[in-house]
């Protein structure tokens, strides 16, 4: 079976039980896709999927918009073996209660949450060094998840790349392009430490610069060194992306704005846009 087809096997598993859910992986692996994927097919999909990012977390019982939010919903835990000591006593209790007592009224509310958390970490580990309750552990995976890195998919990041390449070609009313052998082959030899979110960074960075209908390996985004592998350590939008590929262009061509427009396939206007914008600084 492909990885692709394993992972949503797992994903329609995880969705036809209510049980805690913890999702390991490495950084840009699709935790958080895959919480949401369980989440949409799963008895609570018309409810909320609630996002929470424990390393922002004070105190999760007084957390109570996010939890009248998640209520009868799904409550995702990003990074939860960052969750400090006393926040894990907090979430233990509110596991085996569901109930979060109103400091000011003095009232107590019960909740119906789902929970998926994820980590970049090994739990286990994390208990055996006295970083994670072991009791919490116990709660939070009653379905375990352990997603594989992206070097390991082999033809199937060929597939994920046709599909970042389509979904990028119709969000921007741009003709459909295609791959060459040679852009398959080198597509295919990277190791992609940030996984699929650099896929599809590299993929779109591509597009943004490649002028032709096919994509040839000389094209590809690909990371050559430090600093370039770093361009990819930061999630950021698509605006963010373009907006550093026109500076680079820039610097490389002399401010000729009018050059580094026709080279890119864009408007001089939108360069113009960007400095004007106090974006883009010649």
């Amino acid at each position: 079976m492909s990885e692709i087809r394993k992972l949503d096997s797992i994903i329609l598993e995880a969705s036809n039980s209510d049980k805690n859910v913890l999702v390991r992986g490495e950084l840009g692996s699709g935790k958080e896709y895959t919480a949401q994927s369980i989440h949409n097919n799963s008895i609570r999909k018309n409810n909320t999927f609630v996002t929470l990012n424990v390393t922002t977390l004070t105190k999760l019982t007084n957390k109570y918009s996010c939890l009248e939010t998640a209520d009868e919903g799904t409550l995702y835990l990003d990074e939860i073996a960052n969750l400090e000591y006393e926040n894990q006593l907090n979430l233990i209790e509110f596991l085996k209660t569901k109930k979060v007592k109103d400091q000011n009224s003095l009232k107590t509310k019960e909740y119906n949450i789902r929970f998926i958390a994820s980590t970049t970490k090994n739990l286990q580990e994390e208990v055996d060094k006295g970083k994670f309750i072991f009791e919490l552990y116990n709660l939070i995976s009653e379905i375990e998840i352990e997603l594989i890195p992206l070097k390991y998919f082999g033809e199937e990041i060929i597939d994920l790349a046709n599909f970042f390449i389509l979904d990028y070609c119709k969000k921007n009313r741009k003709p459909l392009k295609q791959l060459s052998n040679g852009a398959k082959k080198l597509l295919m030899s990277y190791h992609y430490p940030q996984n699929f979110r650099e896929l599809r960074a590299i993929i779109e960075l591509t597009l943004m610069t490649s002028s032709s209908s096919i994509i040839y390996p000389e094209e590809i985004y690909l990371p050559k060194d430090n600093h370039a592998e770093s361009f990819f350590l930061k999630e950021k939008t698509l605006k963010e992306y373009e907006v550093e590929i026109v500076s680079h262009f820039l610097k490389k061509y002399d401010n000729r704005v009018y050059y580094v427009a026709e080279k890119l396939g864009i408007s001089k206007n939108k360069i113009y846009n960007m400095i004007n914008q106090g974006l883009i600084k010649l």
